[in-house]
């Protein structure tokens, strides 16, 4: 591809409304940028992640995959980001790189090499005319209860002691991303963090992100509404964090805080900054024999501009 003849999409995901949900940029034809080039765009998108859809490397041992995905901050490569892969599946769609379902019965199947292995994403249509769903099935999660020195993590958020949930303790994924419940709406959203201080206290509990969260929402219809804080990686707030709410959702399934019928459970999630960015997305969780959890997300995306690179 010569120079000035490689586009680029801005995508808002987790919303059909633009300038809603999570922005994300995507490079469809990523193939020959090198590692340091898609550092420095990412860091000239500033967004929270940037896709790059890349072929399949013939020799990577990921032959069962369709396309590969690199997600990178402003500062780093990510290793799973779910917002990006929903941002990069609907510019793939919109672009006739990957077929729209032909009718609401049917879906088309993608599946993504990552470094963490290979995602399977499906796009479905939704009847009566209302767009595209596009779900992604996780990387299993096993979710670990932690201790946190909560007035130390208190004092980093701008929160008192008294703030967080007692029924529910804190928990990390395996990716290194802490979970700490809240009592309510209100207290979610009173959050004012010091993020020099909250970055200290995330680098000495060795995680890399913090999702704060509560299940008494403000409406019945939503299971879960959440924040999330990555300021070690580049990323202060990031409106709608996708990948983190697979471990969210196997937390409250985990914890007997979700629906279960015939084994599945169906979660609505709200994601956002006050008086900011507000996404919605979907999770479905099915519990394994090993006590491990398959997890499912599901959004929508818009796409809000396009353009081309001169690299």
């Amino acid at each position: 591809m010569t120079c000035g003849q490689r586009a680029f999409f801005i995508v808002d995901a987790f919303t059909t409304r633009p300038f809603c949900g999570n922005p994300a940029a995507v490079i469809p034809g990523a193939s020959g940028l090198t590692d340091e080039v898609m550092q420095s765009l990412a860091a000239e998108f500033n967004l929270s992640e940037t896709t790059f859809i890349l072929p399949v490397e013939p020799a990577s041992g990921t032959g069962a995959a369709d396309v590969r995905f690199r997600w990178f901050t402003p500062t780093m490569e990510m290793d799973v980001c779910g917002h990006a892969t929903i941002a990069g599946v609907h510019v793939m769609v919109e672009t006739g790189l990957l077929a729209e379902p032909s009718d609401v019965a049917t879906s088309t199947t993608l599946r993504i090499a990552t470094r963490s292995g290979v995602l399977t994403a499906f796009v479905e249509k939704i009847p009566g005319g209302g767009g595209r769903m596009i779900w992604l099935d996780l990387i299993p999660v096993e979710l670990a209860e932690t201790s946190l020195d909560r007035s130390e993590l208190a004092c980093a958020l701008g929160l008192e002691v008294d703030a967080f949930d007692e029924t529910l303790p804190a928990a990390r994924t395996p990716t290194g991303v802490g979970l700490v419940f809240v009592r309510d709406t209100v207290v979610l959203n009173e959050a004012r963090p010091d993020f020099a201080r909250l970055e200290a206290f995330l680098r000495k509990a060795k995680l890399w992100g913090l999702s704060l969260a509560t299940v008494h929402t403000l409406t019945p219809s939503a299971h879960l509404q959440s924040r999330f804080f990555a300021p070690s990686v580049g990323i202060n707030e990031d409106p709608v964090k996708g990948s983190v709410h697979g471990a969210l959702a196997a937390y409250l399934v985990q914890h007997g805080r979700a629906p279960i019928v015939d084994g599945l459970a169906g979660l609505t999630c709200i994601q956002g900054v006050p008086g900011g960015r507000t996404g919605l997305l979907y999770a479905l969780v099915q519990q394994r024999d090993d006590g491990w959890y398959y997890v499912r997300i599901g959004g929508q995306a818009v796409s809000v501009m396009s353009g081309t690179l001169s690299v």
